[in-house]
């Protein structure tokens, strides 16, 4: 009889070292795939500071997050997410789509460069769209060309995003190499997007990043062409003549 007890004692202490070594691994593996998962997406270099994630309570912590300038952008960066809270809906996580109660994003740092193909972020943002749109259209092809009693490709993962939320959004603007020396400071307004990907066929981690890539290129386009910033940057026009000025604007303005 102490044999069984024994055995059983030691069948626990193995499951329990398991599951911890498992849950340990939960942060580097969520880490990993942000940072080897978002840079085919947005063409440009993602790396994320760590990962905190709870997997009984499903709420976790992003931190550092950063995407980088992309070719021919001067800047080091263009994103820079300090700390994004995130909560799942555990009991989601076994089936066909993740449910993503929320994610909010307190006083990111954006940083809008314009160059003379369009602006910083609008080049992630049509980046991560011609992505969505090549991925589409590669998994209809692979569905169409399945031979009779063939298994369908695998589907990808699919999320549904309840409310994601950007507060304090700084945006720092600048045009550098068309108007030397301008560049200007404002607060965005605040940012959500709610229901996202409610539907049965979900949201692709990709269609996600180019909604909210597209938003924020967006706002930052409106902020751009408001009396503050405009202002701020007219404030170079005695480096430059007033032709110079308006281009400048308008590349700023990804116009």
């Amino acid at each position: 009889m102490k044999w069984i007890i024994r055995i059983a004692a030691l069948l626990a202490v193995l499951i329990l070292a398991a599951l911890w070594f498992g849950y340990s691994q939960i942060d580097k593996l969520v880490k990993l795939g942000i940072e080897k998962g978002t840079p085919p997406v947005v063409q440009t270099d993602v790396s994320v500071a760590s990962v905190k994630l709870s997997p009984f309570s499903g709420v976790g912590v992003i931190e550092g997050f950063e995407i980088g300038n992309p070719k021919g952008f001067s800047g080091a960066r263009a994103v820079h997410i300090g700390r994004a809270e995130v909560a799942l809906d555990t009991s989601s996580v076994s089936g066909d789509k993740i449910v993503i109660q929320h994610i909010r994003i307190t006083d990111p740092e954006i940083n809008l460069e314009a160059g003379l193909g369009g602006t910083n972020l609008k080049h992630i943002a049509d980046n991560a769209k011609n992505f969505v749109s090549q991925q589409t259209s590669s998994a209809a092809g692979k569905t169409n060309a399945a031979p009779a009693g063939e298994a369908a490709p695998k589907k990808s993962v699919k999320l549904q995003v309840n409310e994601l939320l950007i507060t304090g959004a700084k945006l720092s603007a600048s045009a550098a190499g068309i108007i030397p020396g301008a560049d200007a400071k404002v607060t965005l307004p605040e940012i959500r997007l709610t229901n996202l990907g409610s539907g049965a066929a979900g949201i692709s981690p990709a269609e996600l990043t180019a909604q909210v890539l597209s938003r924020l290129s967006s706002e930052a386009a409106k902020a751009s062409a408001s009396g503050q910033l405009k202002n701020l940057l007219q404030g170079s026009e005695s480096k430059i003549n007033a032709g110079g000025l308006k281009n400048g604007l308008n590349k700023l303005l990804g116009k």
